[in-house]
């Protein structure tokens, strides 16, 4: 009698895990999602970034369309790798192999992937927003249409979503959306809110986002592979480029410097860079210079439990606060890593606006608050009082008295104002600049009497000479563009006339000696006491920012100043 060995069914083989897929960009318009004007950006396989979490393994290429070539580079030098690529190509991320990949020719799709497998956790995605209605029906939907997004959470703090027909609508098409609506606590108090609700799918990693961040999906599924490859907890930023000009790269990889206590790249992207018409090889400024300890809220993926590892953002209302976690992050053993080959499209941002409105002083209080909590040298007050010289000497006095009036705070205690004063923060600022402006500005309608700037050494004598003496009518009279408009720009002017994109003047102000003098003596009291008092102050913020970053901190708070008729709370 024979037997038969029963035989099991053939195994079928894991499908491979796809790093990157680039389809060329459709002629068509109303795309939701800008490409970069050079579609290497995401096209390219940025191999040296992916060898960290991959190690030396085999990365399969796959192309449509042709004939094409596949190019490598390291260190600013180009190959090519094969010619009239056919299909399929394999190339080895080795320890010494390249540090990009990419195809040139008329391809109209690019793949790479690996031989292996990984589960990507479902995605929740936070999105705050106020008084922004086209925005928020925008972006929710975006991301409600992402197969890898399981729920996206919008934060209203403007109380208008909820009777927007087109919301409405919105909400019946897209389950997947959840709206909140509670008082304005700024970006930390929206962010904060979307995360504790987040907290409830603790296996979901937790994507923030800004209103007006655009992140494809490709960027995002790029951005979650990385991080479940990781073999260390990894946050995830995306690479910021310009919603105005999509070539155009604003940042990469930050950090926070130990020395000064201030926001700087971490690789060669010190100014905004132009993408468009360039090669991988020439990406030298993207080479890591440091690691990064931070990544910037318009996009940042958590991995799953990163709240309940780290707890919630630092009451701050805005500014500081995703620059507080990421070092919070860091002293947990978290990386941070901002992946090349993706983008998020922001407006870009206005340094004057910043620093000439009431927004000026909450980021320096946070800015001083953070470094007195996490152990800063007395570093950060040099660093301080210089640029409140900068200031005063080229007429910003409005952005020196915003930035006292955070100094004061900081003094004060985080008890005085951290966390109590969310609901107010904004008033206050707001009333700064009012006083300042009804003291301060000019007519608009002056006549420009040199061009800007003036040199330098003629425009130190004139300000310290300004500084100096009486009061008197203005001499040295300057207009520039807003975008224009630096301490260097203004430096020695008695005037200055501030103009929008298309040249109309929208605001001017004087710079008058005794008020340089006043603002120089009460800048010079107050970093006396805070050098005198450092010590004393780290202390205080180093036990007071756990205890206010706790879910049972932030869900008092919430509650304390949500009102009756918030359905979010209901």
């Amino acid at each position: 009698m024979t037997s038969e060995t029963p035989h099991s069914a053939p195994r079928t083989p894991p499908a491979p895990l796809v790093l990157g897929t680039w389809t060329a960009p459709s002629d068509s318009p109303g795309g939701e999602t800008p490409h970069t004007v050079t579609p290497l950006w995401d096209q390219a396989l940025p191999a040296s970034v992916w060898r960290g979490v991959l190690g030396d393994v085999e990365v399969r290429l796959e192309t449509e369309g042709g004939p094409a070539a596949l190019w490598a580079a390291r260190d600013g030098h180009r190959r090519r790798l094969a010619t009239d690529l056919s299909a399929e190509h394999r190339v080895r991320l080795g320890p010494d192999g390249p540090q990009w990949l990419w195809v040139e020719g008329p391809v109209s799709t690019v793949t790479w992937s690996i031989e292996t497998s990984v589960q990507l956790p479902p995605i929740t995605v936070v999105v705050p927003t106020r008084l922004r209605e086209d925005d928020a029906l925008t972006q929710a939907e975006r991301f409600a249409r992402m197969d890898c997004v399981h729920e996206v959470i919008v934060v209203d703090q403007g109380g208008t979503l909820d009777s927007s027909p087109d919301f409405a609508r919105l909400l019946a098409q897209r389950p997947s959306i959840r709206l909140i609506t509670q008082p304005n606590l700024g970006g930390s108090g929206g962010y904060a809110r979307g995360m504790l609700e987040a907290a409830a799918t603790p296996h979901h990693a937790v994507l923030l986002s800004d209103d007006d961040a655009v992140l494809s999906e490709e960027s995002l599924r790029r951005m979650a592979t990385f991080q479940a490859l990781a073999s260390t907890r990894t946050i995830m930023g995306a690479p910021l480029f310009s919603a105005e000009r999509p070539d155009r790269l604003i940042a990469l990889a930050e950090a926070v410097r130990d020395g000064d206590f201030q926001w700087h790249a971490s690789d060669g992207v010190r100014s905004p860079i132009d993408l468009g018409g360039t090669t991988p090889e020439q990406w030298s400024f993207l080479r890591r210079r440091g690691e990064p300890n931070y990544t910037g809220w318009w996009a940042t993926l958590f991995p799953p439990g990163t709240t309940a590892d780290l707890g919630l953002p630092a009451p701050y209302f805005l500014k500081w606060d995703d620059a507080e976690y990421g070092l919070r992050a860091t002293e947990h053993g978290y990386r941070h890593v901002v992946l090349p080959g993706t983008s998020v499209h922001h407006p870009p941002w206005n340094a004057y606006r910043t620093q000439m409105s009431w927004t000026a002083k909450v980021l320096h209080r946070n800015r001083l608050a953070t470094a007195a909590a996490h152990g800063a040298g007395r570093g950060v007050l040099a660093s301080s009082l210089l640029h409140q010289a900068k200031h005063i000497l080229s007429g910003h006095l409005l952005t020196a008295e915003l930035w006292e009036e955070g100094i004061d705070a900081v003094l004060e205690g985080p008890e005085e104002w951290l966390s109590s004063d969310l609901l107010e923060a904004r008033t206050r600022s707001a009333a700064v600049v009012k006083a300042w402006n009804r003291e301060n500005a000019l007519p608009t309608d002056l006549s420009p009497t040199a061009a800007a700037p003036l040199r330098f050494p003629e425009a130190l004598l004139r300000a310290l000479v300004t500084m100096v003496r009486p009061d008197g009518p203005p001499g040295t009279v300057i207009t520039l563009p807003a975008d224009e408009v630096h301490w260097r720009s203004t430096l020695g002017a008695d005037a200055v006339i501030v103009t929008g994109e298309d040249g109309t003047p929208e605001a001017a102000f004087a710079v008058r000696g005794p008020a340089m003098r006043r603002a120089a003596a009460r800048t010079l009291r107050s970093h006396a006491r805070l050098a005198r008092h450092w010590r004393s102050l780290s202390r205080q913020y180093g036990r007071a920012l756990p205890q206010h970053t706790t879910t049972a901190a932030w869900t008092a708070l919430l509650d304390a100043a949500s009102t009756d008729d918030d359905p979010g709370r209901k």
